[in-house]
């Protein structure tokens, strides 16, 4: 049996979901880990879910109420410098994203590599600096996470002075504080985003902010408090500027609450997509969702998935298994709802309810899921033999694409002018089309997937993994953008294609 019909919309695999849901919502009302079973020893799953990821709490408070992060020995640059047998070992914290350890010999080149004359003599010396490495970029993570939670929650804020030293001034959090876009309240109660620069706070236009007082309000910026041209100017800025952030923030996808949902109780956005549920797993984890199942479902039972947000809100995301009795590897998302803390318990509330940033980071995790797990964007997926949610997939492979697609569609917009393809490339709401010597091709900003014109075939190109794209900055990691550009510079030169398989599904179109 296949299901067919969208969760929530009547007959699918329980009729009484709501009592499931009420049900559940009393035993999980208490947040707590998940209880730990006993495997036999060497028989343990590889796949045996550890928990979600934990929400990033904030570091233990030292005596001046500024969070103990460790510093790890860095200076206020965010690196440090050893003499090690002759050269010098710098350890660097280079942007939000990347730390770096080398070795400066007396020619004044840095070596990426340990050079072969200090591994033995100084081997425990080594072994300490590769070890600080790895504690940096530890600490550099939990700050990346720490910063992002801030993207769910109104209500944050430092007084300016409490903020330079809990963020800007720390070797580490400094890293990721100088990536980001802040809000900094005047003594009018407007506020004014600026980035941290030299010494100075840059806004979107390039002018110096005026330094605020120390008392003066902190905030993080977050596009749906921004106006659209406001939003545009900073992807523009961060572009041309090459600024390397810790998480999206001037890309970030925003949800808003939709017309036919401000007096619902759920959301069916994202409802009847089947997903890899493996797949699933892992970006509940990332996310810090907590799934009702730790492993495969069981007996086709509906499940959910929840994650507490800021405030006292959690969200609560349906799926159902889309095979019978949950035999298979795939589920079908359902609704979206939204619950409100109520002492020790859980509270349902309406979508409208919720607070705007609660509401958009909440439906941007769902939409990641889909967009990340959805079987419509496997291209391995076999057609021709497994014809299980072939309707599915070939209606969602090429449909209309969520908010991570209009996210890589505005950074092509502003990544394509800059290459040497850009006369052969056109963007709509839906597709990348390419102009090559062959065939014009139309390449979808959600799934990837490439059609030939003019009859629309499909061309499956599996491009090969290649570090960055010749040099192009990128203001996001995202895989998706990257294999949408490869396959764009691969057809934009389609006459040079090396590969006669591909070569000759291209000129007979099949």
């Amino acid at each position: 049996m296949i299901l067919t019909e969208r969760p929530g919309r009547g007959g699918g695999i329980c009729q009484d979901r709501d009592m499931f849901d009420d049900l559940r919502a009393h035993l999980t009302a208490l947040d707590g880990p998940w209880p730990t079973k006993k495997w036999p020893t060497r028989k343990r799953p590889a796949a045996a879910w550890a928990g979600p990821a934990a929400p990033p709490a904030p570091p233990p408070p030292s005596d001046d109420g500024v969070p103990d992060v460790p510093a790890h020995g860095l200076g206020g640059d965010g690196s440090l410098a050893r003499d090690v047998g002759g050269y010098q070992a710098v350890l660097a914290i280079e942007d939000p994203l990347t730390v770096r350890l080398t070795y400066v010999g007396s020619d004044g080149y840095p070596l990426p590599t340990v050079p072969g004359a200090l591994k033995v003599p100084h081997a425990a010396e080594i072994r300490e600096l590769k070890a600080l490495a790895k504690g940096v970029r530890g600490t550099l993570a939990d700050e990346r996470d720490r910063a992002e939670a801030l993207m769910a929650g109104d209500g944050r804020s430092w007084g300016h002075g409490a903020w330079r030293r809990e963020w800007l001034d720390h070797p580490v959090s400094g890293a990721v504080a100088r990536g980001l876009i802040w809000e900094f309240q005047d003594p009018d109660g407007i506020w004014h985003a600026a980035t941290p620069g030299e010494d100075v706070l840059v806004t979107v236009d390039g002018r110096a902010l005026p330094v605020p007082a120390d008392g003066a309000r902190v905030r993080l910026w977050h596009p749906a408090r921004a106006r659209p041209a406001v939003v545009r100017a900073w992807r523009d800025f961060v572009i041309d500027n090459r600024m390397v952030q810790a998480f999206r923030q001037a890309f970030r996808e925003v949800c808003v609450l939709g017309p036919d949902e401000a007096g619902a109780a759920r959301s069916d956005r994202f409802a009847g997509h089947i997903v890899r549920y493996a797949r699933l797993r892992e970006l509940f984890r990332e996310r810090g969702w907590r799934p009702d199942h730790r492993g495969r479902l069981h007996g086709g039972a509906p499940a959910a998935a929840r994650r507490v947000l800021d405030g006292g809100w959690r969200v609560v995301l349906r799926y159902d298994p889309a095979e019978a009795a949950g035999q298979g590897d795939h589920v079908v998302t359902g609704h979206v709802r939204f619950e409100r803390r109520d002492r020790r318990h859980w509270s349902r509330a309406g979508l409208a309810d919720a607070p705007p940033l609660v509401f958009s980071e909440a439906m941007r995790d769902v939409g990641l899921f889909v967009d990340a797990a959805s079987i419509a964007a496997d291209p391995d997926w076999p057609d021709g033999e497994d014809r299980h949610h072939l309707h599915y997939r070939r209606e969602a492979a090429f449909g209309r694409p969520g908010a991570a697609a209009e996210v890589r569609r505005a950074a092509l917009e502003r990544i394509l002018p800059r290459t040497k393809i850009a006369d052969r490339c056109a963007l709509d709401d839906r597709f990348l089309a390419v102009r090559g010597e062959l065939r014009t091709y139309r390449i979808h900003l959600g799934t990837g997937h490439v059609r030939m014109e003019p009859e629309g075939a499909l061309l499956r190109i599996v491009p090969a993994r290649r570090k960055g794209q010749s040099g192009l900055f990128l203001p996001f990691e995202d895989e998706r953008l990257s294999l949408i550009l490869t396959k764009a510079v691969l057809l934009a030169a389609d006459h040079k294609i090396a590969d006669e398989s591909l070569l000759r599904r291209i000129r007979t179109g099949v």
